[in-house]
């Protein structure tokens, strides 16, 4: 039996961690077995963050290692057209190396997010001890996003990043099914789980003005938050 160590769930999500749900939901379609155990110290995991996967004897930290474990283990995935491979590669990349920055952003660093974030996540923690440790987190976040580049630029300058990216999901989606195809891949999971926290987050920023432009992607997380994470649809 797998063991999920992930954050916890919040606002209708399973995880406050889009890199939780990308592994969840890939745990789930592939009719994996497995177990969650909740944490809420990142340092409780082998990287210093979540999530990780203790399966027999390893432990594996790091979603996309995780994920590409499961795959030796299962042989989930047909080998693909190199071109498709080479694309799914690159829409992981954009989604996890930088809309996550920007997603970031939304959340710890724009007044509106931090303002939200302080007021649902503060309950996670033991009184006295959770909006000290909220305040650290997000002067490590707007340090980490300096540091990145993306901390760098102004409030509509960040924010249109985020919307050139939102709109390229949606045009390589169209009307497909999943984003390769009719069958559901990595990729998949990587977006769904951040375009559906960008969706169900109780955040108004332009990023999520924008998941709401495109019906497509809307109908895509739905659909899949139905099927998939039934106990979480409907949910807020």
């Amino acid at each position: 039996m797998i063991h999920l160590h992930q954050y916890p769930a919040i606002w209708g999500l399973p995880s406050l961690s889009p890199f939780c749900i990308k592994v969840e939901m890939y745990l789930r379609k592939q009719n994996i077995p497995y177990q969650t155990v909740v944490e809420k110290n990142p340092a409780r995991g082998p990287k210093g963050k979540m999530p990780f996967i203790r399966d027999g004897n390893l432990t594996i930290p790091d979603s996309s290692f995780i994920l590409q474990h499961l795959q030796k283990k299962q042989s989930a995935e047909a080998k693909q057209d190199p071109h498709l491979e080479a694309q799914s590669l690159a829409f992981q990349r954009m989604i996890e190396e930088h809309l996550y920055f920007i997603l970031l952003y939304s959340r710890w660093i724009d007044p509106v997010g931090w303002e939200v974030l302080k007021r649902d996540f503060v309950s996670l923690f033991p009184p006295l001890i959770g909006m000290p440790f909220l305040h650290f987190l997000r002067s490590r976040l707007q340090k980490q996003a300096y540091q990145q580049g993306l901390g760098r630029h102004s409030q509509s300058e960040v924010y249109e990043l985020g919307k050139r990216e939102i709109q390229a999901l949606a045009t390589f989606l169209a009307e497909k099914t999943y984003f390769l195809g009719e069958e559901f891949t990595t990729l998949d999971a990587t977006a769904y789980a951040f375009l559906i926290t960008i969706l169900k987050q109780p955040i108004e920023s332009e990023l999520q003005k924008e998941v709401l432009r495109h019906p497509n992607l809307i109908g895509y997380c739905f659909r899949e938050e139905a099927t998939c994470f039934s106990d979480f649809a409907g949910k807020v």
